[in-house]
C-alpha cells in the first residue's frame, strides 16, 4: 500500500547518523500527497536542512524520467557540508512548512504547531570517501509472475553484493528492445536483493512476456561515492507468464 507522504531516504529511524554530504532520495507514489510538487524540488520549491546555527539548501542531482514506474524520484545533496555532530531538520520553502508533503509531528509536547518529522544527526567521524565495493556480479535470484487481490506480480530479483561503510542506493538502468530509451530507477536494497519490475500495486518497470532485457547497476553510498557493478550491461529475461 502506498503511503500518503513523500518517502525520504535515509529513514531517520533506521540509521544513527548521516554524512556531511549526505544523499537524499525523495519518492512519491501515484497516491502520494504532494506528488505534483516533487518535480519542482530544487527549482520552484527549495528544500533545505535547518538547525539552530545553520541552514543548508539541497541541490538537485538527478530526476530520472521513468514512465514505466509508479513512483517519481528526486535525488538531492547539501550545497555544502553539514556541521558535524549537529541535528538538522528537513524544511521546505512552501507555506505551513510543507504540511501536505511529508510526515508531520507536533513541534513540542502540547503544542498545536506542526513541523516536518524528518531530522538527522550528522556524524562526527571523518567523511566517507571510499566508493562502494561490489564483491560479486549481481545475478538473478528469483523471477515471478503471479496475481493476487491487489494486482500483478511481474518482477525479477537480483543479488546485492555491495559493501560500504554507509547505507547504499543502487541506480538501475534498464533496457529492452520494446522501448526506444532506457529507463532509470533508484533502488533501496531489501533483504539483500534488488528488485526490478512490478510488485502488485507499484513498481519500476513493466515487463513483456519473457522479453530480453539488460540492466546496469551503480551503487551510491550515503556520501555520494559511486561504483559500477560491471563495465557492461547484464542480460536477463523477464518472467514467463503461465498458460
Amino acid at each position: 500500500m502506498e503511503q500518503p507522504d513523500i518517502a525520504v531516504w535515509p529513514d531517520e529511524h533506521s540509521i544513527t547518523s548521516i554524512q556531511p554530504r549526505q544523499l537524499f532520495l525523495f519518492s512519491a507514489g501515484s497516491r502520494t500527497n504532494g506528488r505534483r510538487d516533487l518535480p519542482d524540488f530544487g527549482r520552484r520549491i527549495q528544500v533545505y536542512l535547518w538547525s539552530k546555527h545553520d541552514s543548508v539548501p539541497l541541490l538537485l542531482l538527478d530526476q530520472p524520467a521513468n514512465p514505466l514506474s509508479s513512483d517519481l524520484q528526486v535525488l538531492m545533496q547539501p550545497a555544502r557540508p553539514l556541521l558535524p555532530d549537529t541535528v538538522y531538520h528537513l524544511r521546505t520553502s512552501l507555506p505551513y512548512v510543507g504540511y501536505w508533503l511529508f510526515r508531520m509531528q507536533r513541534a513540542r509536547a502540547g503544542s498545536n504547531q506542526l513541523v516536518i518529522a524528518h531530522r538527522w544527526r550528522v556524524s562526527s567521524a571523518p567523511p566517507d570517501t571510499q566508493a562502494p565495493r561490489w564483491t560479486a556480479t549481481p545475478s538473478v535470484m528469483h523471477k515471478e509472475y503471479s496475481s493476487n487481490s491487489e494486482g500483478i506480480n511481474n518482477f525479477v530479483q537480483f543479488s546485492n553484493s555491495v559493501l560500504d561503510a554507509s547505507p547504499v542506493l543502487v541506480r538501475a538502468t534498464i533496457r529492452s528492445a520494446r522501448h526506444a530509451k532506457p529507463v532509470v530507477s533508484y533502488l533501496t536494497p531489501w533483504d539483500n536483493l534488488l528488485g526490478i519490475g512490478w510488485f502488485s500495486c507499484s513498481g519500476n518497470f513493466t515487463f513483456g512476456p519473457s522479453e530480453d532485457c539488460t540492466v546496469t547497476f551503480e551503487a551510491l553510498d550515503a556520501a555520494g561515492n559511486r561504483s559500477l557493478a560491471t563495465s557492461h550491461p547484464l542480460p536477463f529475461q523477464a518472467p514467463i507468464r503461465p498458460g
